[in-house]
């Protein structure tokens, strides 16, 4: 990404510079830090799917990541509670990450969400903020891949 003279990659970096210039960043060291966290966990989980997805032995991992899925998924439900987004009322970077993933992980296993209502709303709440649905609804997006050309399975729409 490049934002006049800032230049970056990786994606929770990216995430994190945008989140703060539009002031999603909290003052509060504790509220950072649960930002900090949320972004980690699901970042662990994301890469857990992804080294599965292009792994040459995808079709012997995909039954052992199914199988661990649903305590993570469990996790986040109790942790989203009857809260809104991760935080509370106001999304933050983290939402967009775990609705990046939550997508693709019901593209991959469509009825993974059917025992996790919370998580389930969740992403259509974010699914239906207009700017996304908008985009969703675009040549762009349906022309897009989970993954890249090696992956064993790409999630190609």
């Amino acid at each position: 990404m490049i934002d006049g003279d800032v230049k970056l990659t990786q994606s929770s970096a990216i995430l994190e510079y945008i989140a703060d210039k539009h002031r999603m960043i909290p003052a509060c060291p504790k509220m950072r830090a649960e930002l900090h966290m949320l972004q980690e966990e699901i970042k662990d989980l994301r890469l857990n799917f992804a080294r599965m997805c292009y792994s040459p032995d995808f079709e012997k991992l995909k039954p052992e990541f199914l199988e661990k899925l649903p305590p993570k998924l469990g996790d986040l439900e109790k942790y989203l509670g009857g809260k809104q987004w991760l935080t509370g009322d106001k999304i933050n970077y983290p939402d967009f990450a775990l609705c990046e993933l939550l997508n693709q992980l019901v593209k991959f296993e469509p009825a993974c969400l059917d025992k996790y209502p919370k998580l389930k709303a969740y992403l259509e709440r974010f699914e239906s903020l207009q700017n996304l649905k908008e985009y969703m609804a675009s040549s762009e997006f349906k022309s897009c891949c989970c993954n890249g050309v090696s992956a064993k399975w790409r999630g190609d729409n």
